[in-house]
């Protein structure tokens, strides 16, 4: 019976709740509906959906279910049980694994199988599973970190499978029990046999040279390996002269499946840790962790409040590539005075949090328009921050890394996006308070180091273990900057936030957070000194007259011409200059500072200085005069400076293109001139046309990929009545049938019937030996015109398994 009709089978058995506990496991089987349970049972057999029910296994679970693969044959009918697998399994017991096998048939992974032939009848009681069909092609090709077998390399490397020739005779010469081999396949099979027997692995490891067994521990992770340069070489070129390691190419050699397990103590997986690990971690006082975590919020905030002013003053250019060049971010960090890997962290918080947007015009960032930034407490400038940051598909750490194009990913780039990063932030918190729950102390919160978290982490989802690896590093770091850590220890903040208790958060934080100063110190020296973290709209007013020096809570902000003249650029006035200084300096201005504000002023403004990009000229004043009035010109930055002519800070096509859709007509005069005249044919201004209105927020799904209970109900309901014989799902389930026995094939290396059917719709059958199957296509040798060709799976209608000479067809 085919692995998928069997399937089908192991899922109609199941109760109701088992199927809707199936069903909200793996709500990718039931978005959208399937019609009965052939279309279920082929939707989870495909190679994408095993893939994402893999990830959410832990990491006993994953271990077992490697196990499973690698020593079960759906050809052979080698089925397996807790028992056959405790001696494969390090630390395991049938009591230990009995759970295990439950969970991994309950997400249909594994499905029930009759007991393989030669099982005592004693044995037929206990409960024999095999993998789903696609699980080996999800797995990858190094199941639990094991190369590939004997077998698949003498295929792959034929030198290889001749050299093992040779030492198949070389080893029967010794006196050591082989079978004798005359072919790369033989010698394949004696190898295999020869190396999984103790007594034989024992005298290999005795005869082998020192540092061997330290050598072959290093494959553990991975069965592919780089030559190294210098020692190793020679127990390198021993391993690979005795058959015991195989060339890939001329830079890189593969651990056989065999010799990994018996390097291992011939087991596949060398300790099962049913448990998430927990580390040993130093501590620390609760007043360092708040101090450090209150002190980097308020960090923060002032300089997300100075890279705004620094992005209102000037627009931050993007590179042609997308993203801020390496020059920008230089720039804004000089001016800033932090390292560059944190300016790009702010400006990616700032993205985050839609404190700034590019302008698609211009290709640069912008403030967002109506922000409100400056009006926010701080305590809620910290919640827009945070929640922002929660919710971004971005990886902000990720800066300066080095990318498969070449170079490096730079800030607010595209290749910093990554839309897992809410999930694995997600993970992270859960992670931290489970970690902070155990390893605190009456002495003190924990030191949450990243290695431990990585572990935790990838123990709960091993298959993400490198995904946590690249992201969680900065990602703590980033918690710190926003005071959810404090000297690498979860604070209140922290926990709050996990539990989505961001009022609570709010309030925690503004009780701890000194009140801001509205005043500072003005000394003779020119400079004015502000011993904590000014208010928002004082620090932004004394940032237009003077240059920020130094950094940290206690800022010193220097007076001088240049920052004098940059207030009057932005129109202040040397009486609201001087105003402001008496009222918000603790001291009496310094008269050298009065005279200073003075001189500079009447020297200011003697010569002034405008920008416009067109100008517009009518004969009729009371028609401009209408344009200035109306209210939809505001764009246009519109300025009169005759009776007849009005000058706009955008340019001539701009000017004239705005003014039509409104409903003016306009000619050019110039190449940056426009007349005006009245459009008596539309009677008037015409209005731009509305976006269509969105749909209610209640009746879209906020998560696509998101089953409900009603929906688990439903699609039990409707498999239940589904009607026997052909459905909606039959061409679904036929084609994985199809691709299960071209596979099957492949493996056996077997012939097939494939009707196929041709670009002029007629159908012929034809006898061919598949090689290989991906992306819709099969790779196909004819041996009867001794070629090879690909046949697109779309035009297959049927595929039919050959037995080999003298034996019976056999139906896929």
């Amino acid at each position: 019976m085919s692995a998928i009709r069997a399937l089908a089978e192991d899922l109609i058995s199941r109760s109701d709740d088992e199927l809707r506990s199936f069903l909200l496991a793996r709500p990718d089987l039931a978005l959208p509906p399937v019609p009965d349970f052939s279309a279920l049972s082929a939707r989870a057999s495909t190679r994408v959906s095993v893939q994402r029910a893999l990830e959410r296994l832990t990491e006993p679970e994953m271990d077992t279910l490697q196990t499973i693969e690698l020593t079960t044959s759906e050809e052979s009918q080698l089925s397996t049980t807790a028992s056959w697998l405790k001696p494969y399994i390090g630390g395991s017991t049938a009591k230990s694994l009995d759970p295990i096998l439950d969970r991994l048939h309950s997400l249909a992974l594994i499905r029930r199988a009759p007991a393989h032939p030669g099982t005592p009848k004693s044995d037929h009681r206990r409960r024999f599973y095999l993998p789903v069909p696609s699980l080996q092609e999800a797995l990858g090709p190094y199941p639990a970190g094991l190369g590939r077998p004997y077998s698949s390399l003498v295929v792959a490397n034929p030198e290889f499978g001749q050299k093992l020739v040779r030492v198949v005779a070389k080893l029967r010469s010794r006196g050591f029990s082989l079978e004798e081999a005359d072919s790369p396949e033989t010698a394949a099979f004696a190898m295999q046999h020869w190396v999984c027997q103790p007594d034989s692995w024992a005298a290999v490891s005795e005869s082998a040279p020192a540092g061997t067994m330290e050598l072959l521990h290093r494959f553990t992770s991975s069965p592919v390996g780089t030559l190294p340069r210098g020692e190793s070489m020679a127990t390198i070129q021993w391993l690979l002269e005795s058959g015991l390691l195989a060339p890939v190419d001329a830079d890189h050699v593969e651990l056989p499946r065999a010799v990994g397990q018996a390097a291992r103590g011939h087991l596949i997986i060398s300790r099962l840790r049913l448990n998430p690990p927990v580390p040993d971690l130093p501590g620390t006082t609760a007043a360092r962790r708040d101090n450090a975590a209150h002190s980097a919020v308020a960090e923060t905030l002032r300089l997300v409040t100075d890279l705004l002013h620094l992005v209102h003053d000037g627009a931050v250019t993007t590179l042609r590539s997308g993203g801020v060049g390496v020059r920008e971010v230089r720039r804004l960090s000089e001016k800033l005075r932090i390292p560059q890997p944190e300016t790009a962290w702010l400006l990616e918080l700032a993205s985050m949090a839609s404190l700034i947007e590019l302008n698609v015009d211009t290709s640069r960032w912008i403030p967002a328009p109506d922000d409100n930034w400056q009006e926010l407490d701080r305590s809620r400038q910290w919640e827009r921050l945070v929640r922002g940051w929660l919710s971004s598909p971005r990886a902000p750490s990720l800066f300066g890394t080095a990318v498969s194009s070449g170079g490096t990913v730079n800030a607010l780039a595209a290749e910093a996006s990554r839309p897992d990063a809410p999930h694995v932030r997600r993970s992270l918190f859960a992670t931290l308070s489970e970690l902070d729950s155990l390893c605190s102390s009456d002495d003190g919160p924990a030191i949450l180091h990243s290695a431990a978290v990585v572990d935790r982490l990838s123990w709960y989802q091993p298959r993400l273990n490198r995904r946590f690896a690249r992201l969680v590093p900065g990602m703590l770091l980033e918690t710190s900057y926003l005071g959810l850590l404090g000297s690498s220890a979860l604070t209140e903040l922290g926990r709050q936030v996990q539990a989505e208790q961001f009022d609570d958060a709010v309030a925690t934080l503004a009780s701890e957070l000194p009140d801001a100063l509205s005043h500072f110190m003005v000394q003779a020296d020119l400079t004015a000194v502000a011993p904590g973290y000014l208010d928002p709209e004082v620090a932004q007013f004394l940032a237009l007259i003077s240059t920020p020096e130094g950094q940290g809570p206690a800022a010193v902000y220097r007076f001088s011409e240049a920052s004098i003249r940059h207030g009057l650029d932005s129109g202040l006035t040397s009486e609201s200059i001087l105003a402001f200084l008496s009222q918000r300096s603790a001291t009496p201005v310094p008269q050298p500072l009065m005279y200073l504000v003075e001189d500079t002023a009447i020297r200011h403004g003697q010569l002034k200085v405008g920008q416009a990009g067109s100008y517009l000229r009518s004969d009729h004043a009371d028609l401009l005069t209408e344009l200035l009035a109306d209210a939809r010109t505001t764009t246009l930055a519109l300025e009169r400076i005759a009776p007849t002519v009005v000058v706009s800070a955008a340019s001539a096509n701009e000017l004239v293109a705005t003014l039509r859709s409104l409903g003016y007509t306009t000619s050019r005069v110039g190449g940056t001139a426009a007349s005006l005249g009245r459009n008596s044919a539309s009677g008037g201004a015409r209005r731009r046309p509305h976006a269509p209105e969105s749909a209610p927020a209640s009746d879209v799904r906020t998560n696509p990929w998101e089953l409900t209970d009603d929906d688990a109900a439903a699609q039990v309901r409707t498999l239940r009545g589904a009607a026997a014989g052909p459905s909606a799902g039959a061409a679904e389930s036929e084609q994985l049938l199809g691709l299960e026995t071209l596979r099957k094939a492949i493996r056996l290396k077997r012939k097939v019937r494939i009707g196929v059917v041709d670009r002029a719709g007629n159908q012929r059958q034809d006898e061919l030996v598949p090689l290989s199957v991906s992306g819709g296509r099969v790779r196909v040798f004819d041996p009867a015109r001794e070629t090879e060709h690909v046949v697109s799976i779309h035009r297959v209608m049927d595929v039919e398994l050959l037995d080999p000479p003298g034996g019976t067809p056999a139906h896929g």
